[in-house]
C-alpha cells in the first residue's frame, strides 16, 4: 500500500531515533533539545546534514534497543531458547523417574532451544551489521524509492512502515529498506533525498542516517 492511501493522518514533526522525544515541526533543530544526537529532517525535498566523521558514538539506550528490546526476533529467539532449556532440565530430572517421558522433554528442550538460539543469533547479527554501519560507514547520498506499510506486523493495532531506499557504491545503486513506526514516515515520499552510511567491505550493511525512528 503506497503512502498516499495513509498521509492524510500524519502529524508533522519527526521523532528523535535515540530517545524517542517527538518534535513538533516548529521546534525542530539539526539536533535533538532532549538527548543533543542528530534529527533527522522531516519530510521533504532536505537531505539535512551529512554524518560526522567515523567512529561515531551511539547512545547506549538505542543500542540495547537495536540489538535486543526492539529486535522481534531477539526477542522471540531469546523467549524461545529459555522455554527449551526449562523443558530440557525438567526432561533430566524426570529420565531418572519415567524414562520416555524424560527424553521426550529433553528432545524437545533441544529443538525449541536450538530454533531460539539460531533465531536470535540471526537477529544480533543482522543488528550488529546496522551498528557498525551506524559507526563506522562510509557516507552515500541517496533517496527514498518506496514507502508502504507492513501488515505482516501489528504492535497495539498499528504496522510499521517499509521504507525502501538506494545509494551509490563506486557509481552503481544499492538498495536498501528499514521499518519504523513514526506516523511522520506516512509524509514521505519516493524521491525524497537522504544520507545513508555503509560498510565498504560489504554494503549490503547500510543505513539511513540518522535512523529513522
Amino acid at each position: 500500500m503506497q503512502h498516499g492511501m495513509f498521509a492524510a493522518n500524519a502529524p508533522s514533526g519527526v521523532t528523535c531515533p535515540w530517545c524517542k522525544r517527538h518534535w513538533q515541526a516548529g521546534a525542530l533543530g539539526a539536533e535533538c533539545g532532549n538527548c543533543g544526537g542528530p534529527l533527522p529532517p522531516p519530510p521533504g525535498p532536505t537531505r539535512g546534514h551529512g554524518p560526522p566523521p567515523a567512529p561515531r558514538h551511539l547512545p547506549d539506550k538505542y543500542t540495547r534497543d537495536v540489538l535486543l528490546w526492539k529486535n522481534v526476533g531477539a526477542m522471540v529467539g531469546t523467549i524461545f531458547a529459555a522455554f527449551g532449556g526449562l523443558f530440557g532440565f525438567l526432561g533430566l530430572g524426570l529420565v531418572f523417574v519415567l524414562l520416555p517421558l524424560g527424553l521426550g522433554f529433553v528432545g524437545f528442550g533441544v529443538l525449541f532451544g536450538g530454533i531460539g538460539l539460531a533465531l536470535r543469533s540471526a537477529s544480533r547479527r543482522s543488528a550488529l551489521r546496522q551498528i557498525a554501519a551506524l559507526t563506522h560507514g562510509y557516507p552515500s547520498e541517496g533517496q527514498i524509492i518506496a514507502v508502504s506499510q507492513d501488515t505482516s506486523e501489528t504492535i497495539n493495532g498499528r504496522h510499521p512502515y517499509r521504507i525502501e531506499y538506494v545509494f551509490q557504491v563506486n557509481g552503481q545503486p544499492v538498495g536498501g529498506s528499514t521499518r519504523a513506526w513514526d506516523v511522520v514516515n506516512a509524509l514521505r515520499r519516493p524521491g525524497e533525498p537522504l544520507w545513508v552510511v555503509f560498510l565498504p567491505s560489504d554494503p549490503s550493511a547500510n543505513s539511513i542516517w540518522p535512523p529513522i525512528n
